[in-house]
Order: structure tokens, then C-alpha cells, then sequence
């Protein structure tokens, strides 16, 4: 696997994690339904995504994309380092999924050096 997706894989499935705590906090908390399934909806997303990249799926990057195009709009209406880290992940996760490594790797394609 490739160094760049690698840190991709394990930056969703730190993403993941941290919303399944989020998840489990707000049930256990605060008890509001629509924080709690909005939180457990993004945990599982986090999780598909990294289970996919690391599973070398080819469609893969498409819903990574999608996830944190995600992200990075939802931080944009709360200016501040949390936009910068919305922003980075997307541009992130644009650039590391489209280099020429990562995506021979994710297309199975094998090339003799």
C-alpha cells in the first residue's frame, strides 16, 4: 500500500473512531436523537471508507471524495481551525488518492519495474 494512502486509511478510521466516541457520548449524555444518529451515521461512513481504501475496492476513492467534500463544506460554516482541517482533509484526500501510485494500487494494476 502506498505511504499516501496509507495515512488516508488511517486518518478515516481515526475520524471514525473519534465520531463512534462522539456517538457514544451523545446517547449516553445528552440523550438527543438527531446528534446521536448524526454522529453514528458518520462513524459508519469513516469506517466504510477506510475498509474500502484498505480493501483496495475501485470504488473506493469516490465515496472518500464524497465524505470529505462532506466535511470540508460542513466546517465551512464554522470559521476557524476547524475550516483549515476540513479544507486540508479534502485537498488531502483529492491529492492522495490521485497519485499515480494509489491508484495503480487501487485498480490492481501491476506494472514491472
Amino acid at each position: 500500500m502506498p505511504g499516501t494512502l496509507r495515512i488516508t486509511v488511517l486518518t478515516f478510521a481515526v475520524l471514525a473512531l473519534l465520531f463512534a466516541l462522539a456517538f457514544a457520548h451523545r446517547l449516553l449524555a445528552d440523550g438527543s436523537l438527531g446528534a446521536t444518529a448524526f454522529f453514528a451515521v458518520l462513524a459508519v461512513a469513516c469506517a466504510v471508507v477506510a475498509g474500502a481504501l484498505a480493501a483496495r475496492r475501485a470504488w473506493a476513492p469516490f465515496p472518500a471524495y464524497a465524505l470529505a467534500g462532506l466535511l470540508a463544506a460542513a466546517s465551512l460554516g464554522l470559521f476557524g481551525a476547524i475550516t483549515v482541517v476540513g479544507l486540508a482533509l479534502l485537498a488531502w484526500v483529492l491529492w492522495a488518492l490521485n497519485t499515480r501510485p494509489s491508484r495503480e494500487w487501487l485498480s490492481r494494476r501491476r506494472h514491472p519495474r
